[in-house]
């Protein structure tokens, strides 16, 4: 008997469905030819705690340190025991497996060690086979039940996984216990959660509300003269080294300008054409739909999931790929067809106007080189819009908005540029005219990312002398940082490289798209929202004092990205079977005795004091106190509603004095 076990139930369903389903029955679907088809549950094992290593693990003591397992222990998940059974009870019958986790390093490991727990045969375990499916709609899982691979050749990607798994055990249960030894020392009651991803991902958001609470408004001037030709007003900018700070200072600068000659130094004028936007990945994904809607990256995720498990009009969301395999140009007809269906709808329209000739920049093999997935499409399955909710229908409108634009012309801007002096000053402007929509039709307008206005200007040529009409000083204020949304958090995690000096890490970091992977990110801001070291307020996302006090105590190198950097570049390393398992989790257990060695000598520092904020006074509000200086001596302001206010004795109170700013690299 051939036994599939598929991650999840939705995927195991649709592959029954291609075999041909003879009877379903609890946890598992007899098909034709004698073939059975399981499933998961998502992982029905998880790492097991240290107590169930050792009784004396109960008592959380520097003493019982370092914990690192000889033969790992793993347990079923709560909600995962009886289809644990289930599908045990059908590997002891299989004359054959076949691994159909998601095509991923998660989805080998998920179906790897269900076997491994199930104590397979070592022949059953050699002779098993790997199906990787990415679409569930019956053509796309035919093709790939015809086209399947050796289980053993994805096991250097599994073993990857693993090492991942392991490693993360061993930083955080090892450097969280130390911790929090060390704060209740201190008076404080709280766990002090350390984890590789979670804990930098938690000091970028510390840092930026820092940024914030010391962010002080500078006032500074700009010059804008006023000039019209042919009929066409238009305004231009002095150009300055450095902001002038001074009103006194711009006003001088603008004496006698007016009715004076000027000469132009340069006008150009480019035509600048645009691809459109790549279809999405899972991260551009989430955050367009943050940006847009304010939906959280988890709800985006499970939106996605949604659209692919239960409706499967879409295809695989956990992606990081934005690029199509030229491979699936067969399915273009069909899926514009699908969407010209969709009567009464934008997409109806867009998708009748789109022209099938043409090829974007997203049709490219080589992007694809060594990946599992491609970019997030809808799939040839003709969708009901009637039954999706309303996030779901936001979700694939944007999904299938951007594929149909694949298949519209470049949009097409002429950009001028014009230079003009005055004396010793010069000035500058910039203006846009759109030429061609092209995929503006179906996409709109992005955000410029300059200062280039959507205006006309007139045409000059250099050394032409115009007047200036009329010449203002703008006043302005520095703005501060803008706090985090969930959204921006997820671009910042990707972008984490920016923090990291070492150049060969940096580029490392970029390489692997910064901290944690499209599939854990989300569960990674989760985790942090529930364990209180950050807050949602509206859509914007900021730290707890619990927070700061943690990433302030750590050294660096608990915290520092570039452990991401390092151990992704030795999983790289796992992954094309060039290091094994024993190795990598031995450099790990190395690093991880050297910090808890520091840690407890007092050779590297855990500082860490008590710390008495307020709370804001202001009902449903979870912000908290800041010290400021208002007109009456000094004061508490709540860092998110704004709400001003003292303590209950009338003083601020030994609460934060002044928020330093943070040394990374200390």
């Amino acid at each position: 008997m051939r036994l599939f076990i598929a991650e999840k139930p939705s995927l195991g369903r649709a592959i029954a469905a291609s075999l041909g389903v003879i009877k379903n029955e609890t946890g598992y679907i007899t098909c034709e030819n004698g073939d059975i088809v399981t499933w998961c549950v998502g992982h029905l094992l998880e790492q097991a705690e240290p107590e169930a290593y050792d009784e004396k693990y109960k008592t959380w003591s520097l003493d019982t340190l370092p914990i690192f397992p000889k033969e790992w222990i793993l347990i079923p998940t709560d909600n995962g025991k009886d289809q644990l059974a289930i599908v045990i009870s059908q590997i002891k019958k299989a004359t054959s497996l076949v691994n159909a986790g998601d095509p991923d390093r998660e989805g080998d490991l998920l179906v790897n060690e269900v076997i491994e727990y199930a104590n397979a045969s070592d022949e059953l375990k050699n002779s098993a086979m790997r199906v990787s499916i990415n679409d569930l709609n019956p053509k796309a899982i035919q093709t790939a039940l015809e086209n399947l691979e050796p289980n053993s050749k994805w096991l250097p990607r599994s073993n990857a996984a693993l090492c991942r798994s392991r490693a993360d055990w061993l930083l955080g249960m090892n450097i969280t216990r130390a911790c929090s030894v060390l704060a209740k020392r201190k008076g404080h009651d709280n766990v002090l959660h350390v984890g590789r991803v979670q804990t930098p991902t938690i000091q970028l958001v510390v840092k930026r509300d820092i940024e914030i609470a010391n962010f002080k408004p500078v006032d500074f001037f700009e010059i804008n003269a006023h000039f019209t030709h042919d009929n066409i007003a238009f305004k231009a900018k002095l150009q300055q080294e450095e902001r002038c700070e001074k009103k006194d200072e711009a006003e001088s600068m603008i004496t006698n300008m007016t009715d004076q000659p000027a000469i132009v130094t340069l006008c150009e004028t480019k035509r600048a054409k645009s691809q459109p936007p790549l279809p999405f990945s899972l991260r551009t994904l989430q955050e367009t739909m943050s940006s847009k809607y304010g939906y959280g990256v988890k709800e985006t995720l499970d939106i996605a999931q949604s659209l692919y498990e239960t409706h499967k009009i879409t295809s695989y969301p956990r992606t990081d790929k934005n690029y199509l395999s030229l491979a699936k140009e067969d399915e273009i007809q069909l899926i514009i067809d699908n969407l010209e269906g969709l009567n009464d709808t934008p997409l109806a329209q867009w998708a009748s106007d789109a022209d099938l000739s043409l090829r974007s920049s997203c049709w490219n093999d080589k992007k694809l080189e060594g990946a599992a997935h491609t970019a997030i499409i809808p799939t040839t399955r003709a969708p009901d819009l009637d039954a999706l909710n309303e996030a779901e229908l936001n979700v694939y409108t944007a999904i299938a908005s951007r594929y149909i634009a694949q298949f519209y012309p470049k949009a097409e801007d002429d950009n001028t540029t014009i230079k003009i002096q005055s004396g010793e000053h010069e000035f500058k402007t910039t203006g846009k005219v759109e030429i061609k929509k092209g995929w503006r039709h179906v996409l709109g307008k992005e955000k410029e990312k300059n200062n280039t206005e959507e205006q006309a200007l007139p045409t000059l040529t250099k050394d032409q002398s115009i007047n200036c009409t009329d010449a203002e000083v703008v006043s302005k204020k520095t703005s501060a940082p803008k706090p985090y949304t969930e959204g921006t958090l997820l671009t910042a995690m990707c972008n984490i490289g920016k923090d990291v000096t070492d150049p060969a890490l940096k580029a490392k970091l970029k390489e692997t798209a910064g901290l944690g992977t499209e599939a854990t990110r989300a569960g990674i801001i989760g985790k942090a929202l529930e364990r209180e070291y950050l807050v949602t307020k509206g859509k914007n996302i900021i730290s707890t004092p619990l927070a700061k006090m943690l990433i302030m105590a750590l050294p660096n190198r608990v915290r520092d990205p570039a452990i991401t950097a390092i151990w992704e570049q030795q999983l790289d390393v796992v992954e094309r079977g060039e290091c094994s398992v024993e190795t990598f989790i031995g450099a790990v257990e190395k690093n991880v005795q050297t910090l808890l060695d520091d840690l407890s000598s007092g050779k590297e520092p855990f500082t860490l004091s008590k710390p008495t904020v307020p709370a804001c006074p202001q009902p449903n509000c979870t912000g908290f106190a800041l010290p400021f200086e208002g007109k009456r001596g000094k004061a508490h302001q709540c860092h998110v509603c704004g709400t001003k206010f003292k303590d209950n004795n009338g003083k601020v109170g030994q609460a934060i004095k002044k928020i330093k700013k943070l040394d990374i690299k200390k």
